[in-house]
């Protein structure tokens, strides 16, 4: 009984302070003197963020329930300088939801709240739009925020808001800008002021509220999205991690309802290439990871309306493959990680995507020599790749003409434009390993996606197939165009020359580390004979036919290759780039790995090139 005595007298002397502190504030609040008005009002905000916020909150509200001071300071303040204050006092209060009120079982409090937003709506917005055109940063931001209140009560009072609010008004879109609106000089530091923060803030404040028909009706405000979007490279972590995750989780998905013409216009060309920048800050973790699972979500799935899928029934997508093109020319694939990964979602299994990039490849593959040459060729092979994975037939009721646009892309993948027979030829006979691993590796994917191709119509030319004899000659015109387009096997097969002394060389080699091993075992004998007498001896001891010098004669028999520390390192340099280029473990690197793999691709591709090309 103490206890909830002691309680109930607690509660009585909060409710007691409150009440003081709530007629203080609502006093001062109507006071002609600013000084105390202004006081009063930041002292309000501060005391509504606290933890005694929602209790306070509550108490103003059984006292006023129509919030008859605060509407008494609007109209007192409003065209005057310290209008600004009533604005963020309306906006903290009604940041204040139905579950933010203690005591609120009924919802009394919420009520009178949305009631007073309301009226806002329909009898104030007049006095907003003086203070969005005063061109004055802070008051601007304190309307937006204002309003970004209104819409995150519920999406009755988005809606309402929606209708009413005029998108179209003078300036609005440039709040939208990262600039500086004023400057000024505070303890000595300059302070800067923009609205794009909160113009954010109010735009995306209607896609939180997540109903299916407020988005479809204010996605149709085009420009004021495009500004958010477009503006976003140059935004802060936060705010892009704001932005693009209620993009991926409220409009990016099956219950938004947004059409993909309206997703397609949401994402335009300057939109890619800003969540593109993003996606490529080494520095913006979190931001940077979003931006490219956002990327892949939009490029990739055609009711995002940029990819096509003109086999969708019954509505066929046309997407927009030219403003994905475009995209994918600037991509840093060669530098940037998720550049790369998103290039290859893109193509995968897209011979239309892969041949269209191929065509107009964005890197110089002429200069042999350049530095960028490999990592150029080496994407170039791993496009192809991934147009082989995924590539199916299945759609296809009967055999596609062979100048039809689905086999004439899949030939441009295999022998596309840029990678003339000349080109393949140079690189696979040049004397850097590196181009010549490059060049056969793009090679062997051509060849993997020509047999696939053939594969697949070998599959479908079965006997008593009445169009058995249509899939045979569309075979034979596919394997008479690429023997044109590849290099010739001669070319392979003269590159197999130096096999024979290749593994001369293996032999020996392994011979020789047997021979080094038993002399090191004998030599750890033979000095133990020896001992201190013989440390001081210049000892010239053949063993095995091995020479000293090759030989460590300490306590540990280890090996000292001789001369070779330097070589060893530029051949372990290169082999890394052989196995990463190749998909290779790089637990073991032996200085024959390279030629190794080099010679067994050349068996792998001459052994496609016989059965698919039929030579």
């Amino acid at each position: 009984m103490e206890g909830n005595e002691e309680q109930k007298l607690s509660e009585f002397a909060v409710k007691i302070n409150h009440e003081a502190k709530l007629k203080e504030l609502l006093r001062n609040l109507n006071s002609l003197e600013s000084q105390l008005f202004s006081e009063a009002s930041k002292e309000f905000i501060k005391i509504l963020k606290s933890d005694l916020g929602p209790d306070f909150l509550r108490a103003y509200v059984e006292t006023s329930c129509k919030l008859i001071e605060i509407s008494q300071a609007w109209e007192f303040r409003k065209g005057k300088p310290g209008f600004l204050h009533v604005l963020n006092l309306v906006g903290a209060i009604l940041k204040h939801c139905n579950r933010n009120v203690v005591g609120d079982g009924g919802g009394g409090v919420g009520r009178a709240l949305d009631k007073f937003a309301r009226a806002l709506i329909e009898e104030k917005m007049g006095d907003l739009y003086k203070e969005l055109n005063s061109k004055e940063a802070k008051r601007q931001n304190a309307v937006l925020l204002l309003l970004a209140s209104i819409v995150r009560r519920n999406s009755q009072l988005a809606w309402e808001l929606a209708k009413v609010f005029d998108f179209k008004l003078a300036g609005f879109p440039k709040l939208a800008e990262l600039r500086l609106r004023r400057k000024k000089f505070v303890d000595r530091r300059r302070k800067s002021y923009s609205t794009r923060k909160a113009f954010v803030g109010f735009a995306m404040s209607f896609l939180e509220v997540g109903s299916p028909r407020l988005l479809r009706g204010v996605l149709q405000q085009k420009e004021m999205y495009s500004g958010v979007l477009r503006g976003l490279g140059d935004d802060d972590e936060e705010t892009v991690v704001y932005v693009l995750s209620i993009l991926r989780d409220r409009v990016l998905v099956p219950e938004s309802l947004v059409p993909p013409g309206l997703r397609s216009v949401l994402f335009g060309s300057v939109t890619l290439e800003q969540l593109v920048s993003i996606s490529g800050k080494d520095d913006f973790g979190d931001a940077a990871e979003l931006a490219h699972n956002v990327l892949l979500l939009v490029c990739t799935d055609p009711v995002n309306g940029l990819m096509p899928d003109l086999e969708r029934h019954p509505s066929p997508l046309r997407g927009n493959p030219k403003r994905l093109l475009g995209l994918m020319k600037k991509l840093k694939a060669t530098e940037v990680a998720y550049h790369k990964s998103l290039l290859m979602a893109v193509v995968k299994g897209r011979p239309s995507l892969g041949s269209a990039y191929l065509d107009e490849f964005p890197y110089s593959i002429e200069d042999l020599a350049s530095d960028n040459w490999f990592a150029a060729i080496s994407l170039a092979a791993d496009v192809v790749s991934s147009v082989s994975d995924g590539l199916s037939f299945s759609f296809l009721d009967k055999p596609p003409a062979f100048n039809g646009e689905y086999v004439q892309n899949i030939l441009k993948c295999i022998g596309a434009r840029p990678f003339t027979r000349a080109v393949i030829n140079k690189g696979l006979l040049h004397s850097d390993s590196l181009v010549k691993h490059g060049t056969l590796k793009l090679v062997l994917e051509m060849l993997k996606l020509l047999d696939y191709c053939l594969k697949s119509v070998d599959s479908y030319s079965r006997p008593n197939n009445q169009t058995m004899h249509s899939w045979e000659s569309l075979k034979t015109q596919i394997q008479d165009e690429v023997r044109m387009l590849l290099p010739d096997p001669q070319v392979l097969l003269s590159l197999l020359s130096p096999l024979n002394s290749h593994f001369k060389k293996i032999e020996s080699t392994t011979k020789r580390k047997a021979e080094i091993e038993i002399a090191s075992e004998n030599s750890v004998h033979v000095s133990k004979r020896l001992k201190s007498s013989a440390a001081s001896e210049d000892l010239d001891i053949l063993i095995s036919g091995v020479n000293s010098s090759e030989v460590d004669l300490s306590r540990d028999g280890g090996i000292v290759e001789s001369g070779g520390e330097q070589q060893s390192e530029n051949g372990v340099g290169i082999l890394i780039f052989i196995k990463n280029l190749w998909g290779l473990p790089q637990t073991h690197i032996d200085p024959t790995d390279g030629d190794t793999y080099f010679y067994s691709k050349i068996l792998d591709s001459l052994q496609i090139y016989y059965v698919s090309c039929e030579v």
